[in-house]
């Protein structure tokens, strides 16, 4: 198969060669294969070539020159090509760094358009100012904005033209160059930084110097009566040393003043301290022309009540006063009611007090206004005698009070007097301590008893719960209770109790009628009397009498009245009936089966009431019958009508 650019003559030891097909002008600048080797005939596979051609060393050697020619020309092709390489991604990155920078102006740019047109649909009224006033706003805005848009647009279009023409190098100067420009150019990011930042630099150090200057401490210079005595913050240290002063000196009642008279000027002060109002008023009283002394003002919440030479005893007498008052219980905090501290310094010499005195003081009562609140049945001697006061000194703490138409009521508040310590002490300690808790009381219904009747199923009992309180306490008497646990001793045991639900029995009256000056009817149809009263013979302590009849037989009210108890009596009387009459007077039917009325129920003489038992504490089937006036038992002989004659 022929191929001009790879002809193989058989016995000549040619190397196959292979021409690069880079571009054109290479090809030219190699000779073809056929200007340098001999014509052959066609089909010369055959043909046999002479043993020593002449010309067999001048064809190897052009064969090696083109070689080394070709070899160099891919060298220059492959470094060439290493160059675009590197140029193009020089450009690329200049290309993407314009279009970056271009989103980044435009999209803040179309943002703020949008900004722009909402506020013009929605501020129709004031549309021409704001109109003027965003056209000048956006002048002064967007310009620089513009101006590097157009900037970038053109550099951008200069490197893509001299990416497409080849020349790497000028794509990458533009490159550059705009880099420069963005940096370092007039509204580059090293001027812009330089524009902001030296104001803030210039503001930072105005701050500083200003700070200094506001750091910079002024006092007061202080010259009392021409005399140099220190500094100090304002003018009101001065009145509060020269009032501490002056308590000094006033507390013996003496007229005796001491004039200070202040001179100020203001002055810069380095580090030199400022005097309190306590070391001024000392400072003070040593350029005075008085007797002075070093003691401990003694201040009971906060007024001056003397200096002391020595304070340890006085200390121990107020520790001893709050010992009176412990009781090492838990948690326990005695003190005084009022601070009491003292302040060393110099005094008057006429100031110091000795310790008995203010032992003495510490340990005196004073009187101290109070209230009394009246209560139920109080009346104005009443009140006196327990206030331990007369009527004039109650009347002179509340006028009017003795006048003829006042009235005590109850809740009304009286104004006394009370003696307190001069030194009141409050105390706050954990007390425990129980309560009872009241039981609940249910009842059941019972139809087996008639209504009225009631019976104790199940007595009730208190529980009892234990408290753990936090007291306050002032001079002795509670003023605060606080209830820190609450613990469950004791259950409460509920009480139930029956209650009949039967009607009552249908009313019926007896018979009988009242004697002659008595008060009573015969209160049991054919019934007889079984046992007189303790008064005529009968038992010891029997207060009434016994009258019998039999089982269920009706038992009728003595007089007309208002029934007080109708059900079971503990006392011993078992089913029970009591009447209050109009007079004052009660009756008493005790043992019956069965009660016919109810606590509360009217009923008229004769009426049945109950009926005929042997309940409680009794022997057989009877009524016993009482007569009472309040809590005095009265003979029923003179009271009841029926009775036979004693004699």
């Amino acid at each position: 198969m022929d191929n001009p650019n790879n002809t193989y003559h058989q016995g000549d030891e040619i190397e196959e060669i292979y021409l690069p097909d880079n571009d054109a002008n290479t090809a030219s600048d190699v000779p073809a294969v056929t200007d340098i080797l001999p014509d052959t005939a066609d089909n010369s596979e055959n043909t046999q070539m002479p043993a020593e051609p002449p010309i067999k060393q001048s064809t190897e050697n052009k064969i090696k020159s083109v070689k080394k020619a070709a070899e160099a020309k891919n060298t220059r092709n492959e470094n060439r090509q290493t160059e675009n390489i590197f140029f193009s991604i020089i450009a690329d990155c200049g290309e993407f760094f314009c279009y970056v920078a271009l989103k980044c102006i435009i999209t803040p740019l179309k943002l703020l358009f949008l900004l722009l047109k909402f506020l013009w649909t929605h501020t129709a009224l004031f549309r021409d100012a704001f109109s003027r006033m965003a056209q000048a706003l956006w002048r002064s805005v967007s310009s620089p904005f513009f101006k590097t848009k157009r900037a970038l647009d053109r550099t951008r279009k200069k490197i893509r033209t001299a990416k497409e023409n080849g020349d790497r190098r000028t794509a990458v100067k533009l490159y550059l160059l705009i880099v420069k420009d963005a940096i370092f150019g007039k509204r580059g990011l090293a001027v812009t930084l330089f524009n902001y930042g030296a104001p803030i630099i210039a503001l930072v150090f105005l701050m500083s110097v200003v700070g200094y200057a506001t750091n910079t401490n002024y006092a007061i210079k202080l010259s009392v009566n021409g005399k140099f005595v220190g500094y100090i913050h304002n003018e009101q240290v001065f009145s509060d040393a020269e009032r501490i002063m002056q308590e000094r000196i006033t507390y013996i009642g003496t007229e005796e003043t001491i004039s200070m008279t202040p001179e100020y000027s203001l002055e810069m002060l380095g580090s030199q301290d400022y005097l309190d109002k306590f070391t001024l008023a000392n400072k003070m009283m040593e350029i005075s022309d008085v007797s002075i002394e070093y003691a401990y003002g003694m201040y009971i919440g906060g007024k001056f009540y003397g200096a002391l030479v020595d304070k340890e005893p006085v200390e121990q007498e107020l520790e001893r006063i709050l010992d009176s008052y412990r009781t090492d219980s838990k948690d326990e905090d005695v003190a005084f009611e009022k601070d009491i501290t003292y302040v060393p310094g110099l005094y008057l010499s006429d100031s110091i007090v000795s310790t008995d005195d203010i032992k003495k003081l510490v340990n005196s009562k004073k009187e101290e206004a109070a209230y009394y609140t009246v209560v139920d049945g109080d009346s104005h001697y009443g009140i006196c005698e327990k206030l331990g006061m007369t009527l004039e000194e109650l009347e002179e703490l509340n006028p009017g009070i003795n006048d003829e138409d006042y009235m005590l009521r109850a809740g009304d508040k009286l104004l006394k007097t009370q003696e307190v310590p001069f030194l009141s002490v409050s105390v706050s300690r954990t007390e425990v301590y129980e309560v009872d808790v009241p039981y609940d009381t249910e009842y059941t219904q019972d139809d087996e008893h008639y209504q009225g009747v009631n019976t104790t199923i199940q007595k009730g009992e208190n529980g009892s719960n234990q408290i753990t309180a936090k007291l306050y306490y002032v001079t002795g008497e509670e003023v605060k209770r606080t209830i820190v646990k609450t613990e469950r001793v004791k259950d409460p045991v509920t009480e139930i109790i029956s209650e009949g639900t039967l009607p009552p029995q249908s009313s019926h009256y007896s018979n009988a009628t009242v004697d002659y000056d008595m008060k009573y009817i015969w209160p049991v149809a054919d019934g007889r009397l079984g046992e007189w009263g303790w008064w005529d013979g009968g038992y010891y302590g029997h207060t009434g009498v016994d009258i019998l009849a039999d089982y269920g037989t009706d038992v009728y009210a003595g007089a007309s009245g208002t029934v007080t108890f109708a059900g079971w009596d503990n006392g011993g009387y078992g089913y029970c009936v009591m009447i209050l009459h109009p007079d004052g007077y009660t009756t008493l039917y005790g043992h019956n089966s069965e009660i016919f009325v109810q606590v509360g129920q009217k009923v008229t003489q004769g009426q049945c009431i109950a009926a005929v038992g042997q309940t409680g504490i009794a022997y057989g089937c009877h009524v016993h019958f009482e007569v009472r006036y309040g809590s005095e038992r009265l003979n029923p002989r003179y009271y009841l009508s029926g009775l036979p004659s004693l004699y």
